[in-house]
């Protein structure tokens, strides 16, 4: 087989597992990523395991962070950025910055896996997040039972009753957010079905917008949270969250369903985020002349996976919002997608 050269930049979900399809096929890889070690956000996750699996997927993601750094075919530079990167011939011509090495790289085909940023929560001071010590991210709260172990370990004995806000930046028109996340309601049930398998007696409350559960097992997973795991669902989004004059949090609402302003008291406050677009996404795009869809993310062809820019492919969230099984199968047809145009 006639050897060719894969450049696949972001080490996340979607990038590690495009790398290892396509050494698996034979076909070396470099591995650009940003941070100092592979794994992307997904990496910090905690598992959601209760009495039996949630399939949240996180530990599919430490197995294949394992996985790629034992290929032989995968070099990884991490600290790293593609500085420029152009067309040359038939393929690629990079120049990746890592520490203070610089490398230049021919490839023949790129993949394009560099993930999402949480929404920027310096935009909405309305859920005092950094005012008020218990208003954490969903994020946040992932990484903090996993590095604790529990939700208590994490945040103390005294936690009574936790409210989970959805679509803080989805779906939102007044920011020129209009899309649907698609993962947040789900991650926030699995999260809250975790808290109460540790913490029975802890009154949870997930406020939302519309409950968007996709899959086929999905509808069967909220009816066990209502009906067994006691998880209260309240339409109505939150205007404002506040501390002061009292000693727990308040949130205030409209319920979507009376109308009226309703106030409720909380220990700890959730927030779920949206998936945005990466900074930096910009200059990649600009040299690679490929699109952007009309919310920043960047913009697949004829397939998914593929842009309007022969040999150059995209993997994962940089697409547009996907969870953890969603993007390793979309990164596993942007590998297939590279393979085929490599060989063909």
């Amino acid at each position: 087989m006639e050897r060719k050269t894969v450049l696949v930049i972001g080490g996340g979900t979607a990038g590690m597992t495009s790398a290892l399809e396509m050494a698996e096929r034979g076909v070396e890889v470099v591995l650009v990523e940003k941070e100092a070690e592979i794994g992307g956000r997904a990496a910090t996750y905690c598992c959601k395991a209760t009495d039996e699996c949630n399939r949240c997927a996180a530990c599919l993601v430490l197995q294949q962070k394992e996985k790629v750094l034992q290929d032989p075919k995968v070099r990884v530079y991490t600290n790293a950025r593609v500085n420029e990167i152009s067309k040359n011939g038939d393929g690629y011509k990079a120049t990746v910055v890592s520490g203070e090495k610089e490398l230049s790289l021919n490839v023949q085909a790129v993949i394009l896996a560099t993930g999402f940023d949480p929404y920027d929560l310096s935009r909405r001071n309305e859920f005092a997040f950094g005012r008020e010590q218990n208003v954490v991210t969903g994020l946040e709260l992932e990484k903090a039972i996993k590095e604790k172990g529990s939700i208590t370990a994490a945040y103390g004995e005294n936690i009574k009753k936790i409210g989970f806000i959805q679509c803080v930046g989805s779906r939102d028109l007044s920011i020129d957010n209009g899309y649907c996340s698609r993962v947040c309601c789900m991650y926030a049930a699995k999260l809250a079905k975790i808290i109460k398998n540790e913490l029975p007696d802890t009154e949870v409350d997930i406020f939302y917008m519309d409950f968007q559960s996709f899959g086929r097992a999905y509808s069967c997973f909220k009816e066990t949270l209502l009906e067994k795991d006691k998880v209260k669902l309240v339409r109505g989004i939150p205007s404002k969250i506040y501390g002061f004059p009292y000693d727990r949090l308040t949130v205030r609402y409209t319920d979507s369903y009376t109308g009226k302003q309703c106030e409720e008291k909380y220990d700890l406050i959730v927030l779920s985020l949206a998936i945005t677009p990466t900074k930096g996404n910009e200059e990649l795009v600009n040299q690679l002349n490929i699109g952007i869809d009309d919310y920043g993310f960047m913009a697949s062809g004829e397939s998914s996976v593929r842009t309007n820019q022969a040999g150059v492919f995209l993997a994962g969230v940089c697409q547009g919002p996907k969870d953890i099984p969603q993007t390793i199968g979309h990164a596993k047809a942007a590998a297939g997608e590279a393979y085929r145009y490599l060989f063909s």
